[in-house]
């Protein structure tokens, strides 16, 4: 009885030391995400950290979805840090199925980074790095760590990973997912996602709008198209742009139908992109996006230009408006403010007008405003009215400043031009209809353009069918692409491609090396498909010996020029080259890192008859197909500029809508083959002329202008006479009548360019009242305007000409308009030839007529100077005769006195006094001469307004080093005057003179200069010297206080020290300065 008592209190005991001890477990629950039933059976594999320490636990879930296991230690903080996942039973499935997880408690995968793997192998999907904090709950003594997982059965989906602007696997993330081992393909990576549930896609892209992208995987998905929808954002990105640019354009009214049909082209390309891209034909896909960003961009530097160009456009508009309406007002009102009312009126009224009625003129107004910061976008007519007139308003105040800040007219021919103008009103009025309807009738009958211009022309063919693509490698320096050739091979259909490669235009050649030795020949690299060009263009049959290279080998055929230099069979490298700066070609960069093989030799001059498609020849010319290497374009193209692309189909529809879309995205040259017959298309950049019956009109113009301007010529014969009596330079009344020729052509034109669609209507209405068919009404191109003002310019100044000439010839009187110089007008003094310049001053003006004579000749042909005690002087100089090389002539320059006044000569050599070239010298030095007033008079108004220079401020410090600076100075040229003093015995007198003068005065100057700077240091001394008394008393307190205890020794050391630094550097000051004036002392003594 007693050994059970103490068994049962033993028991009792136990029990209750087990109750209260705590415990610890890991609760797992697996949950299906779609219906959340269980999933049992299920074989896990969980990676926790528990308070800082990794644990893997294997687990199986029972038929309920719950795993139930000990802890060791009850946790503090836990985390999941992976999980792998084998296949289990899923309802509405027969057979176990792979899951993915989806979920973990509340926390998604998708908000999680983390990385997972599906192994098909081992049919396990592993997740790792994803740190999702489990819930740790407490009952009782008994801790629980909860860890609910939420799958989903798994689905094999191929993820299109091709980046279409990059072309390269862009970087993907597919949450929640998991990546296939071994599933990575060239546009495809495979992963497990989740059925019935909406992944989301992440990509490392720099499309806007394919960065992230939500897709349901559902049963009947196999491809999840990334690609597609990339490719998708990447079209309405580029062509909304370019759809923008046309609204724009539209919206101020500018017809942009060119623009809109590119537009719209690009669009068919980028549909056809996307059906590419549907398709999963990734190569010609991605060609056709290549080849649309291609187009849109040039279609975007075109409309960028046009802006540009109309910003110019507008300025001259603006210009032109502003002296029009100028020019209008001068010739009504003399002066006054109804002259101002008039011309601001008129210039606002001008700019109103246009903005409403000429679309060039608003498209040249928006780009002009968009320049200022105007986003075009916010710009519509009333808008683009208000910044017009706020244009004018600028406009206006510009003139009135620069009219103010110019003053007068100061020209004479100038002002002459404007005086008769005015006096002739009708005749002006006469003159500028007559030219104003001139003006705008050319514009109306006739343009000038420049730009691309579609070109297409019928040429006669080999019988080929299909398209042969030439590409312009001045644009495009690499050519075509493969994946653009795969585009176009798509859209044609086509059932043979051959290609053709050559050196890109970067480099000038190539050179051939062999191992040991290397050819000095620059040669030329051609690429070809071998098998095409055998069949179509029949190569095997101009082989001379060996045979053709095959197709996918590294081997070459070269000329047979060449056979005695290079044996069949020998292998060669190829190297890029460049022409040497003085020598041979020097190699820059290997063409491939692999030798060719040489495999046979070709006849040029039987290649040289070989046609392409176009009846035209292969190869470009005898003499460079004889330094040709002919290799096969694979593998040998990829290195090299695909420069032409034939490609052969017998469905012509599909070549001919293809060569719609592909001359709109790139800058080739199209060949459409029909057999015999060659349509070819192309966009070109011409200049454009229409309208040739215009020059008849422009040349009747100028003949009835030249007769009013002649008949003018002789009214103005007494006034043109009375001038040149008064002296006017034939040259001034030539440059006032082409003044005002100018003026006529330029406000003509401008005036020209308002009616110009005035008279389109008018004829259109015209030919329609006649019944003689309707015309064509289109607004003035942006560049209409510069073309209306070189029609104006080119009529007035091609029939003002003559009669400008015929007043200068009026004015010289019989004259002759350039003095020849002959021997009598030279007379002999002392065996120089003397000539009297047209110049005379006062004998005071010596000095100044000396100093622009030195101005005005070439300082290099100036050889000597003389200056006289009477005031008069003499310049020495040489000319080169220009038929007598090596031959210097002296000529002299000289002043005589004559009274009170100085009389300047020319004096030459007796034996030149025939000299041809002795009228152009001394026309040369009357025409410099003729400016000596207006010199002296700008040197006389200089020297009133010449202040004396601002004297120098420097500190304390700066004088002393600059007082250092000519002490040494002075210490060096003593020495150099005591090494004089020694050196006196061995030189000659005159020379010792010259030298110790030289340094005398060097000496004194630095000696006063030493005493200037003494003078400005002297307020500085009693400065100093008061500082230093204060700074020794400072120290003689704190020394006291230190010495009676009422500071510590590191408190008067702290207090000290700065005060002793600066007291010894106001004593070294104090002795710089004494030391200064010890040595001008000893110096004066």
């Amino acid at each position: 009885m007693r050994g059970l008592l103490l068994a049962s209190l033993l028991a009792l005991f136990l029990a209750t030391t087990a109750l209260a001890s705590p415990q610890a477990r890991l609760v797992v629950v697996v949950r299906e995400h779609a219906r959340g039933g269980p999933v049992g059976s299920a074989e896990l594999s969980l990676l926790l950290v528990i308070d800082g320490r990794t644990t893997r636990i294997n687990a199986t879930t029972n038929s309920i979805g719950v795993y139930v296991g000990e802890l060791p230690s009850v946790p503090r903080e836990a985390y999941l840090a992976g999980v792998a996942l084998t296949p289990a039973n899923i309802s509405g499935f027969l057979t176990p199925q792979p899951l993915v997880l989806v979920r973990v408690g509340d926390t998604l995968l998708e908000e999680v980074d983390y990385e997972a793997q599906f192994d098909p192998h081992l049919n396990v999907t592993e997740v790792w790095g994803l740190n999702i904090p489990l819930r740790i709950e407490e009952v009782g003594n008994t801790t629980t760590l909860r860890c609910v997982l939420w799958v989903a059965p798994g689905r094999l989906v191929n993820v299109s990973a091709l980046d279409p602007l990059t072309r390269r696997r862009a970087k993907l993330t597919v949450k929640p997912g998991a990546a296939v081992v071994g599933g990575v393909a060239d546009y495809w990576i495979a992963y497990l996602l989740p059925l019935n549930y909406p992944v989301l896609l992440r990509a490392a892209t720099p499309i806007r709008g394919a960065n992230e992208l939500r897709y349901w995987v559902g049963n009947e998905t196999e491809v999840l198209p990334w690609t597609y929808y990339a490719a998708e954002a990447f079209v309405e990105s580029q062509l909304s742009i370019v759809e923008d640019m046309v609204r724009q354009l539209e919206a101020i009214g500018y017809p942009a139908g060119d623009i809109k049909a590119d537009a719209d082209a690009l669009r068919a390309v980028a549909q056809q992109a996307l059906f590419l891209f549907k398709r999963g034909n990734y190569s010609s896909a991605v060609g056709a996006a290549v080849s649309l960003l291609s187009g849109a961009a040039r279609l975007r530097r075109r409309v960028e230009g046009l802006m540009q160009y109309s910003q110019l456009t507008a300025l001259g508009i603006l210009i032109l408006t502003l002296g029009f309406s100028h020019l209008v007002s001068i010739l009504v009102f003399e002066r006054g403010r109804r002259l101002h009312v008039l011309r601001f009126s008129l210039l606002l009224l001008l700019l109103l007008v246009m903005t409403l009625t000429s679309p060039t003129f608003r498209l040249a107004s928006a780009g002009l405003l968009g320049a200022l910061g105007v986003p075009l976008a916010a710009l519509d007519v009333p808008t683009l009215v208000a910044g017009v007139e706020v244009m004018g308003f600028m406009a206006y105040g510009a003139l009135i400043l620069l009219s103010l800040a110019a003053g007068p007219i100061r020209g004479f021919w100038l002002y002459l031009a404007v005086k008769y103008m005015k006096s002739r009103r009708f005749r002006t009025l006469l003159i500028l209809s007559t030219m104003t309807l001139v003006v705008g009738s050319t514009l109306a009958i006739s343009s000038l353009a420049a730009g691309l211009t579609p070109v297409v022309r019928e040429e006669r063919g080999i019988g080929l069918w299909g398209l042969d693509v030439e590409v312009d490698l001045i644009k495009r320096p690499m050519g075509l692409s493969e994946i653009e050739v795969e585009w176009i091979k798509a859209l044609v259909g086509a059932e043979e491609v051959g290609r053709e490669a050559v050196i890109p235009p970067v480099y000038s050649g190539i050179m051939l090396s062999r191992r040991e030795s290397q050819l000095p020949t620059m040669m030329y690299l051609v690429a070809l498909d071998m098998e095409f060009a055998a069949k179509y263009f029949n190569l095997s049959a101009h082989v001379y010996e060996g045979r053709l290279p095959r197709d996918g080998a590294l081997e070459a055929l070269l000329p047979k020029g060449f056979a005695g230099q290079i044996l069949v069979g020998e292998k060669l490298w190829l190297f890029y080259a460049r022409p040497g700066q003085q020598g041979p070609p020097v190699p820059v960069a290997p063409v491939l890192d692999k030798p060719v093989k040489v495999v046979g030799y070709f006849d040029p001059y039987s290649l040289n008859s070989t046609l392409d498609p176009e009846c035209r020849p292969l190869f470009k010319g005898l003499h460079r197909l004889s330094f040709t290497i002919i290799v096969p374009y694979d593998p040998v193209g990829k290195y090299l500029a695909t420069a032409r692309v034939w490609l052969i189909t017998r469905n012509v529809t599909a070549v001919k809508s293809a060569a719609n879309l592909v001359i709109a995205a790139l800058p080739v040259s199209l060949h459409v083959l029909e057999g015999k017959r060659v349509v070819t298309q192309e966009r070109v950049m011409r200049l454009s002329f229409r309208g040739t019956e215009a020059l008849v009109l422009l040349v009747l113009a100028a003949l009835m202008n030249a007769v009013v301007m002649f008949g003018h010529v002789e009214d103005r014969r007494r006034d043109v006479y009375t001038l040149a009596v008064l002296g006017a330079d034939p040259k001034n009344l030539f440059n006032a009548l082409m003044t005002e020729a100018i003026v006529v052509g330029l406000v003509s034109s401008y005036a020209g360019w308002l009616i110009a669609p005035l008279i389109s209507y008018a004829m259109s209405a015209l030919a329609a009242w006649m019944g003689v068919g309707a015309v064509a009404l289109s607004p003035l191109p942006v560049e209409s305007l510069f073309y209306a003002a070189a029609v104006g310019l080119g009529v007035s100044l091609a029939s003002a000409y003559v009669p400008s000439r015929r007043v200068s010839g009026l004015s010289l009187m019989g004259r002759e308009e350039k003095k020849v110089i002959s021997p009598s007008d030279l007379r002999l003094v002392g065996g120089m030839a003397v000539y009297e310049l047209p110049v005379r001053v006062s004998v005071f003006e010596s000095e100044t007529l000396y100093r622009y004579l030195k101005e005005i000749l070439p300082k290099k042909d100036i050889v000597g100077e003389e200056v006289y005690l009477d005031g008069t002087f003499a310049i020495s100089f040489a000319i080169l005769p220009p038929h007598l090389r090596g031959t210097l002539v002296m000529c002299r320059l000289r002043t005589v006195k004559k009274g009170d006044s100085l009389i300047l000569t020319l004096e030459v050599p007796e034996e030149y006094r025939s000299y041809m070239y002795l009228s152009d010298v001394i026309y040369a030095l009357e025409s410099k001469l003729l400016d000596y007033s207006k010199w002296r008079e700008r040197q006389f108004r200089y020297q009133i307004l010449r202040r004396a220079p601002r004297r120098e401020v420097l500190t304390l410090d700066g004088l002393l080093e600059r007082c250092r600076e000519v002490m040494a100075r002075v210490r060096e040229v003593e020495l150099k005057l005591r090494r004089l003093d020694e050196m006196k015995a061995t030189i000659s007198a005159s020379l010792y003179s010259e030298y110790e003068r030289k340094y005398r005065r060097s000496l004194n100057s630095m000696i006063r200069e030493l005493l200037t700077l003494s003078l400005r240091l002297e307020p500085f001394v009693g400065q100093l010297r008061e500082e230093i008394r204060r700074l020794e008393a400072e120290l003689e307190r704190h020394r006291v206080a230190r010495e009676l205890g009422e500071v510590s020794e590191e408190e008067y050391r702290r207090a000290v020290e700065p005060l002793e630094r600066q007291l010894e550097e106001y004593r070294r000051k104090l002795r710089m300065i004494e030391e200064v004036n010890e040595f001008l002392a000893s110096r004066r003594r």
